[in-house]
Parts: C-alpha cells; structure tokens; sequence
C-alpha cells in the first residue's frame, strides 16, 4: 500500500511506566542470576557459615573445632591435638558415643574428666565429648569399630577446605591449594 507511512505522532514511543517497568524487569533478571550464581558456589563447599563440617546435615562450628583444640592442648599432657585432628574426632565422636553405650562401654562425663585430671565443669560440651571419645575408643572390640566404619561410610559428610578434605577411612586429610605450584630451587653457582 502506497503512503502508509506512519506520521511523527503515530510512532511507538516509551512511555515512563514502560522504562521503569523495563529496568525493573532487568534488575529482577540480574538479582535472580546473582542469587543462583552464589547457591551454586556454596554448594561445592561447606554449606553453613561458620561450620568447620557438616555431618548428614548437623553443623560441626569452626568455634567447637578452636575451643576443643585450645582446651585440650591446655592440658598437661605430652600429646597435642591440631584442629584437624579435633575435627575428624568431632566428625566421628557421635557414632563411637553409640556405639560405645549400645556395647556399655560408655563413659560418663566425670570419668573423662578424672582420666585426664580434669576440674569439674570447666570444659566445653564439646571438648568433653573430645574426652569421653579418647577414653572409649580403646575400650571398643573390632566388630564395634567396623560398624562404626559401617556407619560413617553412609553418613553425608563435608568438610570446610580450610581444614582439608574427609576420607571416610583416613579421617580429614590436608590439602595444599591447587593454585600453589612448587618451585625449582635456585641452582647454586
């Protein structure tokens, strides 16, 4: 059709409504993409701020993992515990409390404390489980330490890179960082 031109005041123009609507439609697109960008880095890791692991979904806190470490080198004995050691202790301490009360080998809290010459109630919740734990595992028969193994080998477990990775029959292993190469050493001239 000849002449059909649209004159200066049919044009299709945007309107303010359609602008606002427009960049809010955009900031609704980037705070969605922004959102799953950050659900799907965390979900390579520890999923819960502050948690040194995470066993079948029970947080293990970075602040547990320090106190019993602290604690338990504070006293005076000749062995000392590093945070990693604390943490696979923690990691495993509620399967080997059961299974060391189903085989009534359990300990109480006073017990552990008088095995390590400990005052009463100066210790962490944690730190006495930590206590309890050193002081039953000996006392476990083999087939009570494999259904622990049995039991951990099931168990959802993750641990925070910063103390390493969880081998469920080596415990929490170090990892030096990927980006860290070694160097060739200097040649002597």
């Amino acid at each position: 059709m000849k002449g059909t031109a649209l004159a200066p005041s049919q044009h299709i123009r945007p309107t303010l409504g359609s602008i606002r609507t427009s960049r809010t439609a955009r900031v609704v697109v980037v705070l969605l993409g922004a959102t799953l960008a950050v659900s799907t880095v965390s979900a390579c890791g520890t999923q819960q701020p502050g948690a040194a692991g995470i066993v079948n979904g029970s947080a293990i806190s970075e602040k547990d993992v320090q106190t019993v470490t602290a604690e338990f080198n504070a006293l005076p004995r000749k062995e000392k515990a590093t945070p990693r050691d604390v943490l696979y202790s923690l990691i495993i301490a509620p399967y080997i409390l059961t299974e060391a009360d189903h085989a009534g080998k359990n300990v109480s809290d006073a017990q552990a404390r008088q095995a390590f010459g400990v005052p009463a109630a100066s210790l962490s919740p944690a730190t006495l489980d930590f206590l309890r734990l050193q002081v039953e595992i000996p006392t476990l028969d083999e087939a009570s330490k494999t259904a622990i193994l049995a039991t951990v080998a099931k168990a959802k477990i993750t641990v925070n890179p910063r103390y390493g990775t969880f081998d469920k029959q080596a415990g929490v292993l170090p990892t030096s960082p990927n980006w860290i190469k070694p160097t060739a050493s200097p040649v002597a001239r």
